[in-house]
C-alpha cells in the first residue's frame, strides 16, 4: 500500500494547525511585550528628566490639572528648566528635546500631573501585559518621583 491515510493526513494537519497557532500567540504576546518595554523605557526618561527639573527648580512642572505629554495643543511636547513647551518654543535650557512617545500613532498617551503643591507628580500609564516581578498588571497603571503602582493616578 503506497500513501497516507486519512487519519494519518488529518493527525498532521492537526499538528501542524496547533504549531501555527501557537506561533501566533507567541508572536503577538512578544509583540505586547516589546511595546510595554518601551512604555517603561518611556516613563524611565521622563521620570529621569522631571528629577533633572527638581534639582534646578525645588519643585515639578506645574501642571493641576492632567495635560497628555508630547502634545502640541497642551504645550507639553519637551521639557525645559522653565517647564513644559511646545517644540517651537525657545528655551534657558533644554532637559528633554522631545517627550518620548514611540507608539503615539497608535494611541498611546502619558498623562501627568503635579500633585502636593509641585512636591510630587503622577504619570498615568497603560500596559498591555504583566510585569509580575515589578507587581505591574494590564491595564492603567501609576508613575510617580518614588514609585510605579498597579493603579489607575486618577
Amino acid at each position: 500500500m503506497n500513501g497516507f491515510t486519512k487519519i494519518e493526513v488529518l493527525i498532521v494537519g492537526i499538528i501542524a494547525l496547533l504549531i501555527i497557532g501557537f506561533d501566533v500567540f507567541i508572536i503577538f504576546y512578544l509583540n505586547d511585550k516589546g511595546y510595554d518595554v518601551q512604555t517603561l523605557s518611556e516613563i524611565s526618561q521622563v521620570r529621569s528628566g522631571l528629577e533633572t527639573f527638581l534639582l534646578a527648580n525645588n519643585y515639578y512642572p506645574i501642571e493641576t490639572s492632567q495635560v497628555n505629554l508630547n502634545d502640541s495643543y497642551a504645550g507639553t511636547q519637551k521639557l525645559c528648566v522653565e517647564g513644559f513647551k511646545k517644540y517651537t518654543d525657545s528655551c534657558q535650557r533644554t532637559i528633554i528635546n522631545s517627550m518620548p512617545n514611540f507608539y503615539a500613532e497608535k494611541g498611546n498617551v502619558y498623562i501627568y500631573k503635579s500633585t502636593d503643591d509641585n512636591k510630587n507628580y503622577q504619570i498615568e500609564l497603560t500596559l498591555k501585559t504583566d510585569f509580575k516581578a515589578q507587581g505591574l498588571k494590564k491595564g492603567k497603571n501609576c508613575a510617580t518621583n518614588f514609585q510605579i503602582t498597579s493603579q489607575s493616578c486618577f
